[in-house]
């Protein structure tokens, strides 16, 4: 069993042709009703500091809703070029007095939740800082390699050549165990704001290529949760979401 799964999970990185190193970090925070702005403040006076912009990577504040069993209301995002310039600026972060004064004005208003780490497989779509609103379907795939070829398979079909936004096929490689179960993978899709999605959704739904794909989806994952983000702010600190691609 062992051999299949190192199998498929090679099969997809091939498929892919990801560069694993780029990685992304989500902390998910259950911040205090009426308290938002609160850990607001202080996650823009920690990207403010020179130790926050001494790194390359790009720093996104989510707010999370309709996340069902996830108590989580808020998200730090944090996408690296590698691990590498992650592990470096951890080494200068920790123990430092902006990390001790985030930790201090946050420990009283938000409760960590969970946190994940994820390596992006492959991207369709225009990849934008524009778009603000993210739909998120965590799942465990017991068919990656299918999951991929069906994304691939939905994104180049004649229905689908108008996408607004743009989606990603995402690998989580640590931190499986969520609040709602386990997750192996995440299908990411940005629209500029909710009527995109619905409009879009509106016209997909009557496509020959979604029916398709909705085969595909049966046969090869389970959906663990699914919910929706938006982007309050963002701090590009040498490194944006289109370098992460």
């Amino acid at each position: 069993m062992q051999s299949k799964i190192i199998g498929a999970l090679l099969g997809l990185a091939a498929a892919a042709g990801i560069q694993a190193a780029e990685t992304a970090l989500v902390y998910e925070f259950a911040v205090e009703p009426g308290k938002a702005g609160v850990f607001a403040e202080a996650f823009t006076q920690l990207q403010n500091t020179e130790i926050a912009q001494d790194r390359k990577a790009q720093i996104q504040l989510q707010s999370s809703s309709f996340n069902g069993a996830n108590p989580a209301t808020h998200r730090v995002t944090v996408l690296y070029p590698s691990l590498q310039e992650f592990e470096t600026w951890m080494a200068k972060f920790n123990g430092s007095q902006a990390q001790v004064a985030f930790q201090e004005a946050t420990s009283s208003v938000a409760t960590p939740v969970s946190q994940y780490m994820a390596n992006p497989l492959k991207s369709w779509g225009e990849v934008s800082s524009a778009d603000q609103t993210w739909d998120i379907a965590r799942i465990s795939a017991t068919n990656p390699v299918a999951v991929l070829q069906g994304l691939d398979a939905l994104m180049a079909a004649p229905d689908t050549q108008d996408f607004p936004g743009q989606l990603w096929l995402v690998q989580v490689s640590r931190g499986q165990a969520s609040p709602a179960g386990h997750v192996s993978h995440e299908i990411v899709v940005g629209y500029e704001s909710l009527a995109e999605m619905e409009t879009w959704m509106d016209t997909l739904v009557q496509t020959e290529a979604w029916s398709t794909w909705l085969g595909v989806a049966a046969k090869s994952f389970t959906i663990t949760n699914r919910y929706h983000i938006n982007w309050l702010t963002a701090f590009e600190h040498g490194y944006t979401l289109e370098d992460f691609e």
